[in-house]
Order: C-alpha cells, then sequence, then structure tokens
C-alpha cells in the first residue's frame, strides 16, 4: 500500500484527535497482533519505525518502515527476518541499528528448540519399577544479529552474537552502534553450574570490523530479568544502565566507558532507592542522551516514593509517577526533551501520557488523546515534533498499532 493511500485510509479511520495525527494500523494488516513498536532513526536522520506481527500460525515477523516526512507518514513495510522461534518480550525489544554508510543490522532474541530426553523403546528396562521422570531440558535463548547492506531488501542469516554454544539464557539485552560505528550488545547470561534458580551476570560483545568478539563479564552479580538500557552520548561515551543487586538491594546501577567498551568505570548507583526485594522486578531503565548528559527512567518500589521515575545521571529526580503509572520511556534532540509513558485508569483500561522536560524540570502532564488502551509506547523527536507509537490493546480484540505526531 502506498504511502499517501494508507495515510487517507489512516484518518478516515481514526480520525483528527486534536493535537495528534493519528494513524490506526497504518501498515494494513488486521489479520495480524502486532507488538512492541519502537522508533529509531537511520544514517538520513529520517524516523524509522520497526515492529513485530504474529499471524494465526504463531510465526512471529519483524517489519520496519520509513518515513521521509518527518513521521507523518512511512513508506511499504519491510520483513526482516520471521520465525514462531523468535522472541516478542517486552524485556526484550528486537533492536534495527544503522551504521554510518547506511549498512543495518537486527539484534532479537531466539528461542532454540531443545529436543526432550528420549525414551527407550518398551519403556523403561525395569518392569519391576516405574522409570524415574525424565529431566527437563535446559532452556536455550540466544540473541541473534542479521545485517543488510541494501538498505533492507535482503537480510544475511540470523547468528548468535554469543560464541559459546552452551543452552543457556541469554536475555534482556539491548545494542547500540558505537562512537567508532562498531555495534556492542549487551545482555545477562545464565552463570554457569550456578544451584540457584535464576543467576545471571552482565556480559558484553562488541564487533571488530563487524565480527562478534569474544564476551566479556563486565558485571558478575545483577538482577536476573531486567531489562539493560546503552546508550552513546553527545560525547560518544558508552552507558550502561541496568538493575544492580546488592543483597536483594535492586536499584539501578551505571557505568561508563571511553574507550569504545575496552575498559569501565566502576558501577555507582544512580539514585539511593534502596528498593530490597527478593525477587527480580522484570523492569529495567530505558535513557535517551541530552546536551547536557542523560535522561533515565526506571521503575523503583522504594519506601519512599515508590513509582516510575524521571532522573538526571547525577540522580535527581525531576518526576515521580503514581502507582498507576508503568512502561516509562524518553526522547531528546538538541532542545527539547519528552517523557512518554503507560497509565492505567480508574476503569482499568490504559492510555498514553506525556511531559515535556525543560529548563532542568518536567512540565505538567499531557494525556495523549486517542490513545485509550495503548500500551507500551515508544516516542521520537523529529523536525521538532514529537512522534508516538504504541499497542492499542482492546479486550477480545487483536493487538494493533497506533502512530501520532504530536503538533
Amino acid at each position: 500500500m502506498k504511502k499517501n493511500v494508507f495515510l487517507m485510509t489512516a484518518l478516515l479511520v481514526a480520525g483528527l484527535f486534536g493535537v495528534a495525527v493519528a494513524q490506526s494500523n497504518p501498515f494494513g494488516n488486521t489479520a495480524s497482533a502486532y507488538t512492541l513498536p519502537t522508533f529509531t532513526k537511520n544514517n538520513k536522520g529520517e524516523p524509522v519505525l520497526y515492529w513485530t506481527e504474529k499471524d494465526a500460525a504463531n510465526v512471529l515477523s519483524l517489519f520496519f518502515a520509513v518515513s521521509n516526512d518527518g513521521g507523518k507518514t512511512f513508506g511499504d513495510k519491510k520483513l526482516i527476518f520471521a520465525s514462531p522461534l523468535m522472541g516478542s518480550s517486552r524485556l526484550m525489544r528486537p533492536k534495527l541499528l544503522f551504521k554510518k554508510d547506511g549498512s543495518m543490522a537486527a539484534v532479537f532474541s531466539f528461542r532454540n528448540e531443545v529436543a526432550a530426553p528420549a525414551v527407550a523403546e518398551g519403556g523403561h528396562a525395569n518392569h519391576d519399577k516405574p522409570a524415574a521422570p525424565a529431566p527437563k531440558p535446559k532452556r536455550d535463548l540466544q540473541i541473534r544479529f542479521t545485517v543488510s547492506k541494501d538498505n533492507g531488501q535482503s537480510w544475511t542469516a540470523p547468528a548468535s552474537v554469543d560464541s559459546d554454544t552452551s543452552r543457556l539464557t541469554r536475555g534482556f539485552f539491548d545494542a547500540v552502534v558505537l562512537a567508532n560505528d562498531e555495534i556492542a550488545v549487551a545482555y545477562l547470561k545464565d552463570v554457569k553450574g550456578s544451584t540457584k534458580h535464576e543467576e545471571r551476570d552482565l556480559r558484553m560483545v562488541i564487533t571488530k570490523n563487524g565480527v562478534f568478539q569474544p564476551e566479556k563479564v563486565i558485571d558478575p552479580v545483577v538482577c536476573d530479568c531486567c531489562n539493560i538500557s546503552l546508550l552513546v552520548d553527545t560525547k560518544g561515551v558508552l552507558n550502561v544502565f541496568y538493575r544492580d543487586n546488592n543483597d536483594d538491594i535492586r536499584d539501578i546501577a551505571r557505568m561508563t566507558s571511553a574507550n569504545n567498551g575496552l575498559t569501565w568505570t566502576k558501577p555507582e548507583i544512580l539514585h539511593d532507592d534502596k528498593w530490597e526485594i527478593k525477587g527480580c522486578p522484570h523492569s529495567g531503565a530505558t535513557s535517551v542522551a541530552t546536551g547536557n548528559g542523560a535522561l533515565v527512567t526506571w521503575f523503583s518500589g522504594a519506601a519512599v516514593q515508590a513509582g516510575v521515575r524521571l532522573a538526571t545521571t547525577d540522580g535527581h529526580l525531576l518526576k515521580v509517577l503514581n502507582a498507576n503509572a508503568k512502561n516509562g520511556t524518553v526522547t531528546a534532540d538538541d532542545k527539547q526533551a519528552f517523557f512518554v509513558w503507560e497509565q492505567t485508569t480508574e476503569g482499568g483500561a490504559s492510555r498514553i501520557l506525556y511531559s515535556k522536560v525543560a529548563g532542568g524540570k518536567a512540565q505538567d502532564e499531557q494525556v495523549l488523546q486517542g490513545s485509550d488502551y495503548g500500551q507500551n509506547a515508544t516516542t521520537l523527536l523529529a523536525n521538532g515534533k514529537l512522534l508516538i507509537a504504541h499497542e492499542v490493546a482492546k479486550p477480545n480484540q487483536k493487538t494493533a498499532l497506533s502512530v501520532k505526531v504530536v503538533e
């Protein structure tokens, strides 16, 4: 479907919502369930939206589309990869990266099929005693990547970023293009031989001339199931934000590297929440670079000011949302920044809210009009305008996709 056609169709379906131009299911496939919309920019600075679609056969497809007009419309969608084994967790969103020369890399989680232990013909050998139950096969979750050098027309066969072939869980990852145009992927990985229910450390792999090198452990003790946020700031410094675990105090930590991941500073707690919890919250941080450092948002169940936080990298809290807020995300350009999140209403449905960040303060909250049943938002500033895309999860309906330009 051509760009101008699907915009007209979208406006007829969704209408104009005052401050926002909305496109509801702008890519035309109402038979699939849309999930995990994510904004980025290509090497030309154009907005790019990528997302997943699951069909009736449970095949998950990763698509992307490019906008040539600042996010008002998007061109035809292009397929990156499709498989029933590709992951679709909110904590492990696929990542689409653009290098300076325009080549692209997609990073995503992938469940390796693990066969159950074979049972000998005839059941068990000793017919006087029942056979012991077969042990469950070890989970094998990989992080794979694929590359395109022709603007997404074709992609290489996906390969694991980790050269270790052990059957282990690797996940909760993030990926970024470094200042030297190489790619870094950070992830949590099972600790081999651990007797705990779940014990993982924080690792990173980095490409050299486009080839992933052996992984390195950058923090051996972390919270085991929270997503990571990687960020290259305006000075080219690589930041990693993750949930640490210090005797069940699970606050957000930050490490930095000024040499593209070769060496790291010691972990520092971003804000001393002192949240003690004997288990993983399954909720990590997201971040964005600004001219004065970065903005970071995360959830804390601390005894004091529990809720989703927005803070600077020096630990200064700009905003703390109430208990009905979740899934915060941030965007910025060289002039302004926005904080976007999901809020549960009194009736139990969700909608999307946003707040402008200026002068070191978060301004009043605004409701994104037409965002009822909205969840898992993504946001981007393009040409001074705020783009927000989110899932629309109405009861008894397939999850749809909505894209809005806030004027």
